[in-house]
């Protein structure tokens, strides 16, 4: 019966990403026709087209009426969506969604051949979270390189402000100068301010895609100078002084932390060598291990020691400095 269930569920997935697929494409073979008539328009213009900023910003979480509906009542489709704009990824939430159900539908597939559903349904779910690992994964590396990048924009934003050119000014210069991934959100935030919204609102969208100490420092000193007065170019250089600083700190601690860290990979890895190598000296000593019920749940318990072990110690010397 859970076979069954399980087997229906998966059939209906692969329905529903046919559907969704097939809309989209459509979709987007719509956006074609109205891209090439609008570029024949903009032909006429003696403007460069990167000049010309993306004004129409589409928030809708499905590109699907019925299901962009549904999602918009869900509390989880919101994290979904921020997570997606801190990693910068062009997707939508119900894109993301049916593609984490077809990921599980997937994983459950060989233990159902196997006729194991219980172990069908945790490959199904580890398999289900393959996508948004992803999405974790690219965020992290994107706030890392904004993080290293994000000294210099404040240099170059204090040599602008010391030269006579307004904050904002200061801002278009590290959007147009600056690498990646500053520069994208340097330019988004200065294009919505140029569509007229408040310089207040246009940095806090800021912090809300990039989920960084250093750029919550960066905008509430803003804030407060615009409100109380004083140098911005003192509070800038004083900032970046800061941010420095901290780097070196958290180099530091580092060094001292890596003889831990080195000591929970080889920890980890440890066992498997020894595997490895007991299996290749005598192939048939470790066979009852592996082919017993009593050896499976010794691995299972080994394994998971093993995991518990490693995650401790890695607890232990981790730096959280975000």
């Amino acid at each position: 019966m859970l076979v069954l269930v399980i087997t229906t569920v998966f059939v209906a997935f692969v329905l529903i990403s046919l559907m969704v697929f097939l809309s989209i494409q459509k979709q987007r073979s719509d956006a074609r026709v109205i891209k090439k008539r609008l570029s024949e328009f903009a032909r006429e213009d003696t403007a460069e087209q990167s000049d010309i900023p993306f004004l129409i910003r589409d928030d809708h979480f499905s590109r699907i009426p019925f299901f962009n509906l549904i999602l918009e009542r869900l509390n989880v489709t919101k994290k979904l969506a921020q997570l997606i704009r801190q990693a910068d990824v062009n997707v939508k939430v119900g894109e993301l969604i049916l593609l984490i159900g077809v990921f599980g539908g997937l994983g459950m597939l060989i233990p159902l051949r196997m006729g194991k559903p219980l172990l069908a349904l945790g490959a199904g779910i580890l398999a289900a979270v393959i996508p948004v690992w992803y999405l974790m994964a690219k965020r992290n590396n994107r706030l890392k390189s904004f993080i290293r990048e994000f000294p210099d924009a404040i240099d170059m934003m204090t040599s602008a402000l010391r030269a006579g050119h307004a904050f904002t000014r200061s801002m278009q210069l590290v959007a147009e100068e600056a690498p990646d991934p500053v520069g994208i959100e340097f330019r988004r935030t200065f294009e919505e301010y140029n569509l007229g919204l408040q310089l207040r609102d246009v940095l806090l969208h800021m912090t809300e895609r990039v989920d960084s100490i250093d750029l919550k420092l960066f905008v509430t000193a803003i804030l407060l100078q615009k409100e109380t007065g004083g140098n911005l170019t003192e509070i800038l250089e004083k900032i970046g002084y800061t941010i420095r600083e901290r780097f070196k700190l958290i180099g530091q601690l580092r060094t001292y932390t890596a003889q831990g860290r080195m000591s929970a990979w080889i920890l980890g890895t440890l066992p498997i060598a020894f595997v490895l190598i007991i299996s290749s000296m005598s192939p048939g000593y470790l066979t009852p291990l592996f082919e017993s019920s009593s050896g499976h749940w010794l691995l299972g318990i080994a394994i998971t020691l093993q995991l518990v072990g490693f995650i401790a110690i890695r607890k232990i010397v981790a730096i959280k400095f975000q």
